[in-house]
C-alpha cells in the first residue's frame, strides 16, 4: 500500500497575533520562573479499543506522553517541535505507541493563540499511510494544542490549506 502524499503551494498571510501564552493544565511542578519545562505530546495506541486513552477511531486510543523541554513560555510551539522531531520514527521508543506523522516532513511556520483559539500553520509535506492515519494525525495535533488551558479551539493549516481539507479523501 502506497503512502498518500499531500503538498500544496498557496500561502495566505497569517492574521492572528498571539495575545497570551498557553499554560499546561497538569504540570504545576514543572512551572519555573523561566517557563514550563514539561509538556505532553500525543501518540496512538493502535487497535487497543480505548484501553490506554481516549478513543479516536479505527479502534485506536490517543495517549499523552510527557516530555521535557527547555523552560519556555512558548509551550505550544515547544510541544509541536517535540512531536515533529519524531519524523521518521513510526513508534515512540519502546512504548509501542504509534506516531501517525512519522512519514511527514513538516515544520512550524507560525503558532498563535488569540481569544482561546490556537492557529497552527505548518509547512512541508504531509504524508499518511492510509485511512486510519487521518483521525490519528488530526487528533495528535489537536490534543497537543488543547492540553493548554488558554486553548479552547484549534485551527491547523499545512501549506496554507486547512488540515481537515487535506485529510478529506473525498477530494
Amino acid at each position: 500500500r502506497q503512502p498518500i502524499v499531500i503538498t500544496a503551494t498557496s500561502e495566505p498571510s497569517p492574521t492572528a497575533q498571539p495575545t497570551e501564552t498557553p499554560v499546561p493544565t497538569e504540570t504545576p511542578a514543572a512551572n519555573t520562573p523561566e517557563g514550563i519545562s514539561r509538556v505532553n505530546i500525543f501518540l496512538v495506541a493502535v487497535g487497543d479499543g480505548s484501553q490506554a486513552g481516549r478513543e479516536i477511531g479505527c479502534g485506536d486510543s490517543l495517549v499523552p506522553v510527557e516530555v521535557k523541554i527547555e523552560p519556555t513560555l512558548g509551550v505550544l510551539r515547544a510541544a509541536l517541535e517535540e512531536l515533529l522531531k519524531l519524523e521518521g520514527e513510526s513508534h515512540y521508543g519502546q512504548s509501542g505507541l504509534y506516531n501517525a506523522l512519522y512519514l511527514s516532513d513538516l515544520s512550524i511556520r507560525d503558532v498563535a493563540v488569540l481569544d482561546g483559539e490556537a492557529v497552527i500553520r505548518l509547512e512541508g509535506e504531509l504524508v499518511f499511510g492510509g485511512e486510519c492515519d487521518i483521525p490519528r494525525i488530526e487528533e495528535q495535533l489537536r490534543a497537543l494544542a488543547l492540553q493548554f488551558q488558554t486553548v479552547d479551539s484549534v485551527r491547523i493549516f499545512v501549506n496554507g490549506e486547512r488540515l481537515e481539507d487535506l485529510l478529506d479523501l473525498r477530494g
